[in-house]
């Protein structure tokens, strides 16, 4: 029987579902712009669109169990049910546990692989290590904080989230607390943060309490991987990345795994135990929903000019650190594997990051001055002690188990010409058509829309004020030839209302 389906563990699932029904109120982040990198660092409270998935998964308004439930949390301890990935595949029925989320285009993406973005991460509550008796066995780690690592720094426990600084920076591997426990989750403490994904649209409008909540994790991973064959997940229901994939990737950095390697945590052996742990996604080429690289017009810009953005309409540079056009990437880790044979005992410690593109190959990720190899892993992650400051009587590395990124701040775009939605140097129907097109979404407006107040974040009727008072405006010389035929902006209020009570409805349903 799996470790995870012991009597132990499910007595703390139903402890914490119980709770859950507790949980504080959800306070909306202001969605003030862009979040830039520099040597200092973004707060929780100042990080936008924020969800993690706990171990295990569950309702904010419990308080059953809720496999796959993602949550939405403010930075100060407020939470909200933000996607739910339950029953989305129609090819894998089985509900598991999410222990990976991630957008298509995460922001900040391409810094992290330059190493000038911070790194946030969790850790697993479980790690195998080696036992004081001799041989090696699963042990807990705490969910608060501090964790002591081998290399002295002081991070967060399994229910917090931990920050690496970028190497550009400072020192090389710099690790410490981001979010604590009542950050995270004020009510009740998480336990263990199995995902996480940052930078996306706000769960809810400020003015619209009983709203239904949105995200922007778009990607999943399940607790097991091999059964199904897939390693990562559309929101849609359909793979994205293929389970043999992802063990040919690690391989080629960790070598052949043993048949003889298991996981204590799934009881697993050989490849059915390479279990994808931590996610981020770049996808650029081809389909979006595969992981390719073939060119399209969906994504390749050598075929018609299109501007590559991540999920808040931030640049995405094309081309790799060595100058050569890259393909769909991911940034990666898997849960540990034990090796019997090997000296240090792993195969995978389950600290080794991963980066895996379409056009080179798989790598490790260079960040924080050092390379996330098993080297690594093995001399500075150790766990060195807790909070009383104590050796723990095991000696065993920790497990990441979620990654994402962050940056010094978040600044807002200058406004180029208020109302000019689609950058061309005038106000016109054609930023109605734009406005329309993408009315109740996220859309950035080319950073010309409305930011203020209830409005930043959304496309909605105040943007329409913004355009309809400035309609006409122009920074540069008007077109010679006549305007085609486009609302006037009182023409076009009316089909404001139509649009809005047609959204009204969507909503509803």
């Amino acid at each position: 029987m799996p470790v995870l389906r012991s009597t132990g563990l499910l007595a703390l699932a139903s402890l914490l579902t119980a709770a859950a029904h507790a949980a504080v109120p959800y306070t909306p982040v202001p969605v003030s712009g862009l979040p830039v990198v520099g040597p200092g660092m973004s707060a929780p409270d100042g990080v936008y669109g924020k969800e993690h998935s706990h171990d295990f998964d569950f309702s904010t308004v419990g308080p059953t169990a809720d496999p796959q439930q993602v949550i939405a949390w403010d930075g100060i301890g407020g939470t909200a049910d933000g996607v739910d990935f339950s029953f989305t595949r129609p090819d894998w029925k089985e509900d598991q546990q999410v222990d990976a989320i991630a957008n298509h285009r995460d922001a900040l993406f391409d810094e992290t692989l330059r190493d000038e973005s911070h790194l946030i991460f969790s850790h697993d509550d479980l790690i195998a290590a080696h036992m004081p008796g001799g041989g090696m066995g699963l042990v807990p780690v705490p969910s608060g904080g501090p964790v002591i690592l081998s290399n002295g720094n002081k991070i967060g426990g399994a229910g917090e989230v931990s920050v690496e600084m970028s190497g550009m920076f400072g020192p090389p591997s710099m690790q410490g607390l981001w979010a604590s426990l009542p950050e995270v989750n004020a009510m009740p403490l998480p336990h263990d943060v199995d995902g996480l994904e940052v930078w996306g649209p706000e769960p809810r409008k400020i003015e619209e309490p009983d709203a239904p909540v949105i995200g922007d994790s778009d990607r999943y991973s399940l607790d097991v991987d091999f059964p199904s064959g897939v390693s990562v997940w559309n929101a849609s229901g359909s793979a994205y990345l293929s389970h043999p994939e992802i063990v040919m990737a690690v391989e080629s950095l960790l070598g052949p795994i043993p048949p003889s390697a298991f996981s204590l945590r799934d009881e697993q052996q050989g490849r059915n135990a390479i279990n994808l742990d931590a996610l981020m996604v770049s996808d650029i080429l081809g389909h979006p929903e595969r992981f390719d690289r073939e060119p399209s017009d969906l994504g390749d810009p050598t075929t018609h000019g299109e501007e590559l953005v991540d999920q808040n309409g931030g640049p995405i540079e094309p081309f790799g650190l060595d100058g050569e056009m890259r393909g769909d990437s991911i940034i990666f880790s898997i849960r540990q594997i034990i090796d019997p044979a090997d000296p240090d005992g792993y195969y995978s410690t389950g600290s080794e990051l991963f980066v895996l593109d379409t056009f080179k190959g798989a790598s490790f990720l260079h960040h924080g001055g050092h390379v996330w190899d098993h080297g690594f892993a093995l001399s500075e992650l150790m766990l060195a002690g807790g909070p009383d400051g104590e050796d723990p009587p095991f000696r065993g590395v920790i497990d990441i188990n979620a990654i994402e990124a962050i940056g010094e701040d978040v600044i807002s775009p200058p406004i180029g010409l208020p109302g000019d939605f689609n950058a061309d140097g005038k106000v016109d129907a054609a930023d109605y058509t734009v406005w329309r097109d993408n009315l109740g979404t996220p859309f950035p407006l080319a950073g010309n829309g409305d930011e203020t107040g209830s409005s930043a974040g959304t496309v909605d009727a105040l943007d329409y004020a913004l355009w309809r008072s400035n309609y006409g405006s122009m920074t540069s010389p008007a077109p010679t030839a006549s305007a085609a035929a486009a609302p006037e902006p009182a023409a076009a209020a009316l089909t404001l209302l139509g649009l809005a009570g047609a959204l009204a409805r969507r909503r509803r349903r």
